[in-house]
């Protein structure tokens, strides 16, 4: 079972994620600037790294054991 704060972090992920994919979409079709783009894509990305994997238990600086 996943308690609130977990389920609530999962769905911001998701949120986070669409919101990446929508700006590269938007600046694909000339919509959106580079620069915009690149300042709106560092925004998501920093929350998702911050505050979303923490609350979800990912360790990011945590490195990978070689198989």
């Amino acid at each position: 079972m996943f308690s609130l704060e977990r389920l609530v972090a999962k769905i911001r992920l998701h949120y986070h994620a669409n919101c990446l994919d929508i700006n590269n979409a938007l600046n694909q079709m000339h919509l959106m600037s580079d620069e915009k783009n690149e300042k709106s894509n560092e925004k998501h990305a920093m929350i998702i790294f911050t505050d979303v994997f923490p609350r979800l238990g990912v360790d990011i600086f945590k490195e990978k054991e070689a198989d």
